[in-house]
Formats: C-alpha cells, sequence, structure tokens
C-alpha cells in the first residue's frame, strides 16, 4: 500500500545528517550518490534529489529509473545510519519492486524520498522507499541487500580492481554509447559494445561497476521505445544476480509478454559478455 499520509515527511527540527558521516558508511560515491537535504531519525531517512536529463516518453518529475536510483541509495543509506558502528560495508541490491502511481507533477521538479528500514542483520537489509512531489505520491520501492564488509567485497571482487578509478570530478555519469538496436520478431535487442568506465562513476571506488538501477533504466528506455506514446512505469520486479563492469559488452533485451489496451508487460533481460546479470518485469501504463 502506498504510504499518503504527510506525517511521514521530516519534522523541521531535525538536523540535516552530513554528507561525510553517511559516505564514511557506505559504498557509493558522487555522481552517482545526488541526495541532498538528507535527516535520520530512528530507522527513517529522508532525502530529496532532482533529475537534470533531458525529458523522454516517460511523464513525472523525473523517469522511473532515476526514481530507483535514487529510492536505492536512500533504502541502503538508511541501513548504514542504523548500524552500531561507523564502519563501511557495502549494500548491493538484489530484488526491487517498483509500484509507481500516476501523478500531475511536472518533469524535472524535485523529488522527496522517505526511506524506512525494515530489517537488518550481518548479511542483509530491506528498506521500503516512499517517493514523492508536491504532495504527491511518485512512486514506492522496495529493496533487499546482501551486505558485504569492505574486506569481504575486495576479497570477492579483486580481480576487478582498479584502483586509479574514482568518480570524483564527474557531474553526473556518463551516457552509454547508443549501440545497435534491432527487432527479432516482437522482441527489441540493444547491444553496446564496451561500458564506459565513465558510466560507472561513483559505484564503485576502484571497482567500476554499472549500477543495477542504471541496468534497469536502460531496460525501461528500451521497452518505451516498444511501446510508444506518452506512459509512466506501473510497476516492476527486479532481479540482479551479477555486476556488468567497465569495458564488457552489455546486451539488453525487452519482449512483451501481456497486453491490454491501457497497459503492456514487458519481460526484459540484461547480460555482461555471456552471463544474465539482471532481469525484471516491466509493466507499462498508458497515459490517459
Amino acid at each position: 500500500m502506498l504510504y499518503r499520509d504527510v506525517s511521514h515527511f521530516p519534522r523541521p527540527d531535525l538536523e540535516t545528517v552530513e554528507p561525510a558521516r553517511l559516505l564514511d558508511r557506505i559504498c557509493v560515491r558522487s555522481p552517482y550518490f545526488a541526495l541532498r537535504q538528507l535527516r535520520y531519525e530512528s530507522s527513517t531517512l529522508w532525502a530529496t534529489a532532482t533529475y537534470q536529463g533531458p525529458k523522454g516518453r516517460e511523464d513525472g518529475p523525473m523517469p522511473g529509473a532515476e526514481v530507483s536510483r535514487h529510492a536505492a541509495i536512500a533504502g541502503l543509506s538508511v541501513a548504514a545510519m542504523a548500524q552500531p558502528d561507523s564502519l563501511r560495508r557495502y549494500y548491493l541490491a538484489q530484488e526491487a519492486t517498483y509500484r509507481g502511481t500516476r501523478n500531475s507533477v511536472p518533469f524535472g521538479h524535485d523529488v522527496q524520498f522517505t526511506a524506512e528500514l525494515l530489517d537488518l542483520d550481518k548479511r542483509q537489509a530491506r528498506s521500503r522507499i516512499l517517493a514523492h512531489a508536491r504532495g504527491e505520491t511518485v512512486a514506492e520501492v522496495e529493496v533487499l541487500y546482501t551486505i558485504l564488509t569492505d574486506m569481504a567485497f575486495s576479497r570477492l571482487f579483486r580481480h576487478r580492481h582498479q584502483p586509479g578509478f574514482l568518480g570524483a570530478g564527474l557531474d553526473d555519469l556518463a551516457a552509454l554509447p547508443v549501440g545497435t538496436t534491432r527487432r527479432e520478431g516482437d522482441r527489441l535487442v540493444r547491444e553496446v559494445g564496451s561500458i564506459p568506465a565513465a558510466a560507472c562513476a561513483g559505484h564503485f571506488d576502484g571497482y567500476p561497476a554499472m549500477p543495477v538501477a542504471i541496468l534497469m533504466g536502460q531496460l525501461a528506455r528500451l521497452a518505451g521505445e516498444a511501446f510508444g506514446g506518452p506512459f509512466h512505469i506501473h510497476g516492476a520486479s527486479v532481479q540482479a544476480s551479477d555486476f556488468c563492469w567497465a569495458g564488457e559488452a552489455a546486451t539488453f533485451e525487452v519482449a512483451p509478454s501481456q497486453v491490454s489496451a491501457l497497459r503492456t508487460t514487458y519481460t526484459c533481460s540484461a547480460h555482461a559478455n555471456d552471463r544474465l546479470v539482471g532481469q525484471m518485469t516491466l509493466t507499462l501504463e498508458h497515459r490517459v
């Protein structure tokens, strides 16, 4: 059920969280981390973000993939703030659900995120994040994270380490190359020959991996091309199984699985080289 109670908004007397205090605890950095006006109290974190990119076919203040990006970061941030210590940990999104709501908020308007921590132990965290703008609900996102210590992550991905890779100095993530798109029956396939490191900036320092939200955003954009016309994302379910690393080839595929006059549901997948790295069931809805 979507939260609509404005009592979920932060009280004006809450102190703003200093970014350094949070960034010391988490695995992402600018430019991938783009939340501001951070506030925290009792396993709830509030933050604001604004989309700066061009407007596409999708309605609302920012694309659903960008909502998911900021929501996932807010969700891992609230888990990090609730930890009993300030050690750095990696919060790797494994599963996510997205429920979008029709709204009248204009494109480019600020979006506020309210992240509530649902569960936390040594290995996993689960957060529910509400996105709203101008008093209207935009979406509700729920994310399940696998938690790794700094040492465990470095050991597990030591073969991916690129010491010179940092996101600092970039204003935003670099766009992916256009690649090639082809149609195979009712399926659309997009291939990108090599993922640039700048498209992974801030995720993670020294380990350039494409964020799950960006991968899913590519699938949503491809599905939007197939769908046509103005739309909004009614809902999505995501499973991430691996990373797509800088330098790897990426393939994105979408195919309709259920079609009605108002909505179409797509089965989507993303591959890095020959590995399946993510899957998504995505439902797009025509603007009424």
